[in-house]
């Protein structure tokens, strides 16, 4: 008898940590409108955080936000009901910045990264020394049996591996292509083997100054232009793709997302191509967020041969492809300074205290001509920049812009914001500019870039500096430009609000910002910096029904424990997708 009692005891306890991690539905009527209720419903309506007792949708929208009996009403016979049981519902999160194909692509590949990686099917291990780098290098060759099969390994940094050579990576194989794709995805190291494989000679990398032949390393347009387009082929093809962009729906959904921003269709030189695996592999109803596509221009002008009429015209007939999961933006993406995890960002002076110079993916003066030429053809214009001095030249090319044509009123947004000064924040303002944010830049870097031979403390504890931001009153969104962070928008909330590294460190508290703003940089912000904001990114009636129900209330709890929270189930366009592995 009382080992009965023990196992119906033990069953007890487990229904009720089950119970813990879910919502409670009466179903009456599946065509029937649902009230949520009982619960911390956050609306991220307004400059401070607005609750609700209830929230009814009815046909994928929103019907009704407020107090719990009148919803009752408004829901009408046979209505559904969902027992919050004091979780938190608020609006579905959104990353308006990450890659899709680029991650796919990386997903296909080996990591060996300075930090920790969680997915739904497994976890890796950071990787740091350049022992511990080569190590698993090796490790991941032997478990190769086809002697000939390309070997590609994603994650390295210098900062926390050292230097690597072709040289050193023919030491491992000289028979079998090795290539080592830096973190940042703009750098790349080859061995002998991967040179012949991709049949780069050295002769047709002669003078080009982003490339060192010898230590078979290609550095920003050196690697985008030379490598990319003789590698790309080998890896994007249909079941690759098919594979990883699977896996990548299982990393968004586990995110808690429900909008995402494919931020630079078209960098690997096809627009179609980039458009068709997502749209191929992610255009169902097993897909529980909306994507939106804004096309690289500068990538797409290159491979027209500079002709800017051309790549206009390739964007207009784009445009017409939004479809139920997609959405194509009215906007382009263009590019300032380099890498910031390569250091390759373009910094104001003193620049970098060990005397290297940072790199341009477009020249100030290129980037001008294809600012004015999108500018004046009314396309808002997102700008990836790192570093001061290429923030300095994206805001002189605005203020130009707006004084030749004061009557055009489109937006320009910043993309990453690593290193700045207090006064561009000011600057940023004063143009009428809006950010979208990195975090992960200094919780991964931060405690490599204070060095003296970096930036220092001053300019590398102050990355990223949100807080000059709020105090300007300059709208951001976070991101993660997925893979330089993992797709995790709580992490980056986490990071706004404590400033904390990787490594524990308490970086320039001055620039924290309220959760309450972190908040608004994952849902209401990013879908205004996404031309959005009329559909989602708060709780309000008309909207979209797209939610994300979460164990704990962001706002109420440690704010050092907000990346911690655990994410439940998301609702997407009224239809609920829980979250089975976390």
């Amino acid at each position: 008898m009382k080992k009965i009692l023990l196992i119906c005891f033990a069953a007890s306890l487990w229904l009720v940590s089950c119970k813990k991690n879910e919502t409670s539905t009466t179903v009456t009527d599946e065509n029937g409108a649902t009230v949520y209720y009982n619960g911390d419903i956050i609306t991220m309506e307004g400059n401070e955080p607005t609750y609700a007792e209830a929230v009814v949708v009815k046909d994928g929208k929103i019907l009704f936000v407020g107090k719990e009996d009148e919803a009752m009403k408004q829901a009408g016979e046979g209505h559904n009901m969902v027992d919050l049981e004091g979780k938190t519902l608020m609006p579905g999160l959104i990353d308006p910045h990450l890659h899709p194909n680029l991650g796919a692509m990386i997903l296909n590949t080996k990591f060996a990264t300075p930090f920790d990686w969680s997915f739904p099917w497994g976890n890796v291990k950071a990787v740091r020394g350049h022992e511990a780098f080569i190590a698993k290098v090796k490790e991941y060759e032997a478990e190769l049996k086809d002697p000939k099969e390309p070997l590609v390994v994603w994650g390295f940094m210098e900062p926390f591996h050292g230097d690597i050579s072709r040289k050193e990576l023919d030491g491992i194989s000289s028979t079998r292509p090795i290539m080592i794709w830096q973190y940042s995805a703009h750098v790349m190291w080859l061995n002998t083997a991967g040179l012949k494989y991709l049949n780069i000679t050295e002769k047709e990398t002669k003078g080009n100054s982003q490339i060192d032949y010898a230590s078979g390393k290609f550095v920003e347009a050196g690697f985008f232009n030379v490598v990319v387009p003789k590698w790309a082929p080998t890896i994007r093809n249909d079941e690759v793709m098919k594979t990883n962009m699977l896996k990548l729906r299982d990393l968004v959904h586990m995110g808690g997302l429900t909008t995402i921003g494919d931020m630079g269709t078209g960098s690997s030189g096809e627009l179609g191509g980039d458009f068709k695996y997502m749209k191929d592999n992610l255009e169902n109803n097993e897909t529980p967020f909306r994507m939106q596509f804004t096309p690289d221009v500068n990538t797409l002008n290159l491979v027209n041969g500079g002709d800017f009429e051309k790549t206009f015209a390739d964007v207009k007939e784009f445009g017409q492809k939004s479809s139920a999961h997609i959405i194509i933006d009215h906007a382009i993406k263009l590019y300032a300074d380099g890498a910031f995890f390569g250091q390759n960002f373009q910094v104001l002076a003193p620049g970098y205290l060990d005397g290297h110079s940072g790199e341009w993916i477009m020249t100030p003066e290129n980037l001008n001509k294809a600012m004015k030429f999108w500018w004046t053809k009314g396309y808002p214009i997102h700008i990836h920049c790192n570093g001061s001095m290429g923030l300095a030249t994206i805001l002189d090319g605005l203020e130009k812009l707006q004084k030749e044509y004061p009557k055009l009123k489109q937006r320009l947004t910043i993309e990453h914001f690593g290193e700045s000064t207090p006064e561009q924040s000011a600057r940023i303002a004063k143009l009428g500019a809006v950010v979208s944010a990195n975090p992960y830049y200094l919780y991964s870097m931060g405690d490599k870039y204070v060095a003296n031979t970096v930036l220092g403390q001053e300019r590398g504890s102050e990355m990223v500096r949100l807080g000059s931001l709020v105090k300007n009153k300059v709208k951001f969104a976070l991101h993660s430009d997925f893979t330089m962070a993992p797709i995790q928008p709580l992490l980056l909330a986490w990071i706004a609000t404590n400033r904390v590294t990787a490594d524990g460190s308490l970086m320039a508290p001055q620039e924290r910002v309220s959760a309450y703003e972190a908040l608004k940089g994952i849902t209401i912000n990013a879908a205004d910096l996404m031309q959005l904001d009329k559909i989602t990114g708060s709780i309000k009636v008309g909207k979209k029904a797209d939610f994300v129900i979460l164990a704990e209330n962001p706002l109420k709890i440690d704010p050092m424990k907000i990346k911690d929270i655990k994410i439940l189930e998301t609702v997407f366009e009224g239809k609920s997708f829980p979250i089975k592995n976390q």
